[in-house]
């Protein structure tokens, strides 16, 4: 059915004056619905009989509109449940006095392949992108009341190494540095008593449920004395990521903006920002969001360049208003969607805001060694990133060598960030093995994580970071919270194994470390635009461009296939403290390069696809080892602890 245009509405609503926000509420009702502009004169009708007992004074406003579109919504859904259940609630149904009978996989299998001839056993396997969490409710995953479990593993499916496993066994470059970050600084010697590592999380954790205040955005600006949060009244909210607003996600992106704006003005001394949609003949500063929209009216997006630019305003600044943006006078820039850039320039003829330059945004706290008191000297981390299995099998051969080289090595601390369990994993996808996600975890990777933990140090710790491709996380959006004490329990995680959220803020001795275990780096290769900008390198460009936005993921809108970004937990993707180490895993090419006394790593993969990959080892020294060995410090008293840090990327 053709959508009706703002006439149709009119001509159906007679003498009844429609405003524009509520003409663009109907068009929106009937695209969605399939409804024409009579059906929805009728629906209207019965809504102002049914609601407001058929008063004619009342006027169809936007706000009225909106309660039309739930009240279709939920007919729309009793309709479709009613729909399902006639077609199966009678068989769901049992007779009382019949006991039920048990099936295990093998008789329900061979009933089936019985049943169909081979060429349609194919469309018997699993799905692709199926997550299956049904262990995670309840019950142990190595036994169930005596009896075996449900989908046992197939023996066959690891009798033999694969030949990627016998490739990988035989490789000649195990060992080898790939990167490396001020190898100049001595080999890092520790005592061999040690004393337990000091960390402490920073900032807002993402939490299954969470006591949050009953106004966010009250609780948001009302902070103490000491910098906690004082909300006036406490209520507990479910972490809710299969549903969010569109108002929602606008209050986030306007809240955005405008921080950047009140940090834009307090940094360079600005009485007031400028509209960049009015006219203004002088120079003029202006705050807004980037965003890319293609010359033609389609859906899809053009690819960015220079010529699809415009800023996006806050409410407050220029009523929430898009305006082109011309940066062919800009000497320097590093763009993307959805970042918030502070730029000066005219807009001479009120169509196109001309970019003269763009400021550089402030940035957060960033206090040398000898200013932070829970600075405590000399540790030594190690940094790896799943998958940790080869891409046709289960056997997890880097994982092994992994936890043997952290036994050989014994650092003070070791990050494993997901996937565990890839949902990206052929052999999943392909339904070529019938053991659950929490089986192959229980089995294949709670056994290394036994003999890590036992290997090192008491005083040593060890922590998880869930991935959005985890099967054995059931939050497969973006933040995520950590793996809870029960499920680490039903996966077999040795005591001593701790999990972080996704993304993770934490301080280690005094050192700041942020962790996003997310492929943001992939995400903003696809977008970015540039030209001369300050930081050349483009990889560690892309991390930098998070540590810039106080943001863990700035690209909006992000891929279609992307994990969901919750806007509705954007106070948890916010930095809240100067990161000396951020660490951004992903598919690219690994680095670790130092930008303004901030170290930007990428580990990489440990493993990629039928080959191993890498992981990071990171030494921080004691500031007396720097002063005596750097010389290229030119005021050696303030020594930041990127300055104390070596990095070395090395091949599993």
């Amino acid at each position: 059915m053709p959508t009706p245009s703002e006439i149709d509405l009119h001509k159906e609503f007679g003498n009844t004056k429609l405003e524009a926000d509520a003409v663009v509420e109907g068009i929106s009702i009937c695209q969605i619905f399939d409804l024409s502009a009579s059906d929805l004169f009728i629906r209207w009708q019965t809504f102002v009989i049914n609601r407001h007992g058929g008063d004619a004074s009342v006027k169809p406003t936007r706000e009225r509109l909106l309660e039309v579109r739930s009240m279709l919504q939920q007919e729309l859904e009793r309709k479709s449940s009613q729909r399902r259940g006639g077609a199966t609630g009678s068989a769901m149904k049992l007779p009382r006095h019949k006991e039920r009978v048990h099936y295990d996989k093998n008789s329900v299998e061979g009933l089936l392949q019985g049943m169909v001839s081979g060429s349609q056993r194919e469309f018997m396997k699993t799905p692709q992108s199926t997550k299956r969490v049904g262990l995670l409710k309840g019950g142990n995953v190595s036994a169930s009341h005596g009896r075996t479990m449900f989908s046992p593993m197939t023996p066959s499916a690891f009798a033999e190494p694969s030949p990627s496993a016998i490739r990988y066994s035989k490789r000649t470059n195990m060992g080898h540095t790939e990167d490396t970050l001020r190898s100049e600084l001595p080999p890092l010697n520790l005592p061999e008593t040690r004393i337990p590592i000091f960390v402490s999380e920073h900032g807002a954790r993402v939490v299954e449920s969470e006591e949050i205040s009953s106004d966010e955005s009250d609780s948001e600006n009302s902070r103490d004395e000491n910098g906690k949060g004082a909300g006036p009244r406490r209520v507990e909210k479910r972490m809710r990521y299969m549903f969010e607003k569109m108002a929602a996600r606008t209050e986030t992106v306007n809240k955005r903006i405008e921080r950047m704006a009140i940090s834009v003005k307090t940094e360079y001394n600005i009485e007031a920002l400028a509209n960049p949609t009015y006219p203004h003949q002088n120079t003029v500063t202006a705050v807004g969001r980037i965003m890319n929209i293609g010359s033609d009216d389609s859906q899809t997006a053009a690819p960015i360049s220079s010529d699809t630019l415009y800023l996006e305003t806050s409410r407050r600044l220029g009523n929430g208003r898009r305006i082109p943006l011309d940066v062919r006078s800009a000497p320097s820039f590093s763009l993307f969607p959805g970042q918030v850039v502070a730029v000066e320039g005219k807009n001479l003829k009120g169509t196109e805001f001309s970019a003269l330059k763009f400021r550089q945004l402030p940035r957060l706290v960033h206090a040398p060694v000898d200013d932070r008191k829970d600075y405590a000297g000399a540790f030594s981390v190690m940094v790896a990133c799943g998958p940790y299995t080869l891409a046709d099998n289960f056997e997890y051969e880097p994982l092994v060598d992994l936890v043997d080289k952290a036994i050989a090595e014994s650092p003070c601390a070791v990050f494993l960030l997901g996937p565990f369990v890839s949902e990206s994993h052929p052999m999943l996808k392909d339904g070529q093995t019938d053991m659950l996600p929490e089986e192959i975890f229980h089995m294949k990777i709670s056994p290394h994580l036994t003999r890590l933990r036992n290997g090192l140090p008491s005083s040593a710790s060890v922590f998880l970071v869930p991935s959005t491709d985890e099967l054995c996380c059931s939050y497969v959006s973006f933040p995520q919270p950590p793996l809870s004490h029960s499920v680490l329990l039903q996966l077999g995680v040795p005591e001593g194994v701790v999990s972080l959220s996704n993304p993770a803020q934490i301080s280690v001795n005094g050192v700041n470390f942020a962790i996003s275990n997310i492929d943001i780096l992939l995400h903003l290769v696809k977008e970015e635009v540039s030209r001369l900008p300050a930081l050349s390198d483009r990889l560690p460009r892309l991390a930098w461009h998070l540590v810039e936005q106080h943001h863990f993921y700035p690209l909006s809108p992000p891929p279609a296939d992307c994990a969901a970004i919750l806007s509705s937990q954007d106070a948890k993707l916010k930095m809240q403290v100067m990161p000396d180490i951020l660490i951004t895993p992903s598919q690219l090419k690994q680095f670790a390069h130092i930008h303004e006394n901030s170290i930007l790593l990428n580990p990489g993969y440990s493993s990629k696809g039928l080959s191993g990959g890498t992981f990071a080892k990171i030494n921080v020294h004691s500031p007396s080892d720097v002063r005596s060995v750097n010389t290229m410090l030119g005021d050696s008293e303030r020594v930041f602890p990127a300055d104390c840090t070596s990095v070395a990327i090395v091949r599993i």
